[in-house]
């Protein structure tokens, strides 16, 4: 018996072939199949026994160019394939979505089949080829004709050729007088797909479920209360936390509008506030209320930490940060000194360390700048927070960047994974003492800056901007007015930092207190040793550049090498001013030019002789002086050549108009 054939008109190749395999699928056994497109071209007559055209229209459009002959015609029905309508039911309900398809009227027709569907949590927005802009539109679905998708569409979703229902196919079945037997089986296997389908939903129901159930799990494990908003502004996420605090259960509030859960005052906060965190009282517990706007989402989600648990949280921090050394280790009881202006310094210091303002501190090198700074932090307010120090001229510019400011995961070659926090995050809600401020860069001057005025920083490689509450003390030995006006240093840093000023004076203006040092440095060693007064002499007659640093190692090497428990004049170290020898032995040359050699020891003896006049020298006398014995040189080479001077002990540079004094070094030199 010769079998029925179905010939099968459609408009493109692309459903032609998704059609043609459906038919073939259902039907294949009991009819042959033949299939053609307007697109591929059509023959100039067809003459079949049932034609099916797989729209009204194509049906129109091959009327007007071919002869048709058949016994029997149908206009197929069709609906989405079974297989994506999952994809279509995980949209969120009330999105606008557009339907593209290359014709109009079947738009449509496929718009109401999805809505017949039950599909109808969707607002389908019809494709038109003249439109070229949908306003809030940024998913898009077609049934294989992606290409028309308009390109500013972010996500387009192919739900493949539409098939023909069940009813078109049971017609064929008709036309073609299969009987009732070959209708139920094909009938059970068009049911077979939708329960295979029924089956896909159900699994994928139950994972979701599983993995709802596991986060529900995870925001209650959390000791902070977790609220989560949707953009109907309905409760989405609720924890064991909020249950306890609120007294209600999920079951209460889940997808229940968030007015009616919470008081007012914080139902506007959540949802309206341009700040991130604030203060409320809830059922007589004090919580702070953090909010976050996750954009992507349409979601805001609100954590509740409280007061109390903040407290303890808090307390563990500075706990952790003690045991990392980030405290302060000298009191002012640990600056050792009687005379008037050491006893001032630390009557200021304590006066100053009750500011929140930034503290400045000028002092010659070894005069104890950090040994104040700690004390300070230790009499403020600050005293149970941070304190952390940084020498700035040990440190290159990049370093020195990342470790104030730290870095993102990242930021640059050989960054740590996850990120690094700076030394102002370290030190938030303490103190941080920046020595040798005098050298940082330009560049890092105006970050530092930035950080004085606003209150917060942004890590390298980073957007996010950290909120901090930090105390900048900082010191210098270079004279920053200078540094100023040869535009090494911003002079609106500098009036940043030096709202509160500090000098510690030298360890030459308060020589009475070298005996005390002296005691205090051997008792602290843990010898019994005693020290001639032939030694205690020298000490006293020497100028200390070094100052309180200097005196430290002179003692320890004395420590070091003496015998019998007595420090005696021999063991005076031979590479110390204190040393007489060592005066013997500094005639060598200054520098390997005998230009350069023949200027600094021009400028030692025009020093000397001022000082000899009872007058310290300037650096405008100097070069006044030069230009006038006919050996000119600028305030500029003056200032670089008393610098290797000083640099070689041979000079004391006062500060200021305070000129510049030959030191016994230096008269040796020109002896």
């Amino acid at each position: 018996m010769n079998k029925p054939c179905i010939t099968l008109i459609a408009g493109g190749a692309t459903t032609r072939i998704g059609l043609h395999e459906q038919i073939e699928q259902l039907l294949g056994d009991y009819a042959e199949i033949k299939s053609y497109a307007v697109d591929e071209g059509l023959p100039a007559q067809i003459n079949e026994s049932i034609i099916l055209f797989s729209s009204e229209a194509i049906k129109s459009e091959v009327n007007a160019q071919t002869a048709i002959l058949c016994d029997h015609f149908i206009v197929g029905k069709r609906t989405i394939h079974h297989e994506y309508i999952d994809q279509l039911l995980q949209i969120p309900s009330h999105t606008k979505v557009l339907l593209v398809n290359d014709n109009y009227s079947e738009t449509i027709d496929f718009i109401e089949s999805l809505y017949q569907l039950g599909i109808d949590h969707i607002q389908f927005v019809p494709f038109r080829k003249e439109q070229i802009f949908y306003e809030g539109i940024e998913i898009a679905v077609s049934p294989g004709e992606t290409h028309l998708c308009p390109h500013f569409i972010n996500q387009v979703i192919d739900v493949g050729v539409r098939l023909f229902d069940m009813i078109t196919i049971l017609k064929l079945v008709e036309f073609c007088n299969l009987g009732t037997d070959i209708f139920s089986r094909i009938s059970g296997r068009y049911i077979r797909n939708i329960i295979e389908l029924h089956r896909k939903l159900l699994i994928a129901d139950q994972k979701t479920n599983q993995l709802k159930d596991h986060l529900q799990k995870v925001v209650d494990s959390v000791d902070d209360g977790i609220l989560a908003i949707n953009q109907d502004q309905e409760v989405t996420v609720f924890n064991h936390r909020l249950e306890a605090l609120l007294h209600l259960s999920v079951q209460e509030v889940i997808y229940q509008p968030v007015k009616k859960i919470l008081q007012q005052e914080l139902v506007d906060f959540i949802l309206n506030s341009k700040e991130t965190s604030s203060f409320f009282n809830i059922k007589g517990v004090d919580v702070v209320v953090y909010r976050f706007q996750m954009s992507t989402e349409n979601t805001i989600v609100a954590t509740f930490k409280s007061v109390n648990q903040a407290f303890e949280i808090e307390k563990t921090a500075q706990r952790q940060l003690k045991m990392k050394g980030f405290t302060a280790k000298y009191d002012l009881n640990d600056i050792i000194g009687e005379h008037p202006s050491i006893i001032y310094s630390k009557q200021i210091a304590k006066k100053l360390a009750l500011s929140e303002h930034p503290v400045f501190i000028h002092g010659e090198t070894g005069t104890g700048k950090e040994l104040f700074a700690n004390a300070m932090h230790l009499h403020s307010m600050r005293k149970n927070g941070p304190f952390l120090a940084v020498n700035c001229s040990a440190l290159t510019e990049s370093l020195l960047e990342s470790e104030l400011f730290g870095y993102e995961e990242g930021a640059f070659t050989g960054a740590q994974r996850g990120g690094k926090k700076g030394l102002f995050e370290l030190a938030d809600n303490g103190t941080l003492f920046l020595d040798e401020i005098g050298d940082i860069s330009m560049t890092l001057q105006s970050h530092l800056l930035r950080v004085l005025q606003e209150s917060e920083i942004r890590r390298i490689g980073g957007d996010k901007i950290i909120p901090i509450n930090v105390r900048i003390i900082s010191a210098t030995n270079k004279n920053i007015q200078e540094k100023i006006q040869e535009g090494t240093f911003r002079s609106d840093l500098f009036y940043r930092l030096n709202v509160l000023h500090f000098s510690i004076p030298p360890l030459r203006e308060r020589k009475s207190d070298l005996p005390l040092l002296v005691h205090h440095f051997i008792r602290k060693s843990g010898k019994w040793v005693k020290m001639e007064q032939g030694v205690m002499d020298r000490l006293l007659q020497h100028e200390w550049p070094g100052n309180i640093r200097e005196l430290k190692s002179s003692i320890d090497y004395m420590l070091t090498v003496c015998e019998n428990n007595l420090i005696t004049e021999k063991e005076i170290p031979m590479n110390s001013l204190l040393h007489h020898d060592h005066f013997e032995t500094v005639s060598a040359p200054l520098a390997e030019s005998v230009l350069e050699n023949s200027e600094y020891l021009y400028i030692l003896d025009l020093i000397k002789k001022c000082n000899e006049t009872g007058k310290a020298a300037s650096r405008d006398w100097i070069s006044h002086q030069s230009h006038k014995e006919n050996r000119p040189l600028s305030p500029q080479q003056v200032r670089k050549r008393l610098d290797f001077l000083e640099s070689n002990g041979l000079i004391v540079k006062g500060k200021g108009r305070a000129g510049t004094k030959i030191t016994a070094k230096g008269a040796v030199m020109l002896s």
